[in-house]
């Protein structure tokens, strides 16, 4: 009956990262049966999403913590991932780039497209250079190919170094 009085922790985590009150997710991620950190309201946003669109690090931090986290999820309204949304932060260049370093961290797919075809690269401002040369190093990583890579390990024709029988 509580829980039709209020907000449920489901819409008490997309509130705390809206509004970047690290302290109040902190308390919700506490009790793991009590939440779903998938959750997207009406128009498809988890709190990921909010955290990245608002530079609530510390929340987004905490999220990321989070084994069944889906850094990748996209909105229902423009398909936009948090790292569509976490490229458009405008408010403090700094935040911006540290929730992307976050998000990169985790694995966030930088190649991932919205409903306009849109990459989070293509979605940088173009005077914030840093941010637009980390997701270029990002994307030139995943074009690698592991054919491309030298082998060093291959040493048995070198007799020069010790063996793993010394």
């Amino acid at each position: 009956m509580a829980e039709e009085d209020g907000a449920s922790n489901n819409e008490l985590l997309l509130a705390a990262c809206k509004n970047d009150q690290d302290d109040i997710v902190a308390d919700i991620l506490k009790e793991p049966d009590s939440f779903n950190i998938n959750h997207t309201d009406g128009i498809g946003n988890t709190a990921l999403h909010y955290a990245a669109k608002f530079g609530s690090l510390n929340c987004l931090d905490l999220l990321v913590e989070h084994d069944d986290i889906d850094v990748n999820i996209k909105n229902r309204l423009e398909e936009d991932t948090p790292l569509h949304l976490a490229v458009a932060y405008k408010d403090d260049p700094d935040v911006a780039l540290a929730v992307v370093e976050s998000l990169l961290d985790c694995e966030a797919d930088p190649r991932i497209q919205n409903k306009n075809r849109l990459t989070p690269l293509q979605l940088v401002d173009s005077t914030n250079k840093e941010l637009r040369d980390l997701l270029q190093r990002v994307i030139a990583g995943y074009q690698v190919d592991r054919r491309d890579i030298a082998n060093d390990d291959d040493d048995d024709d070198d007799d020069d170094g010790p063996s793993d029988e010394e």
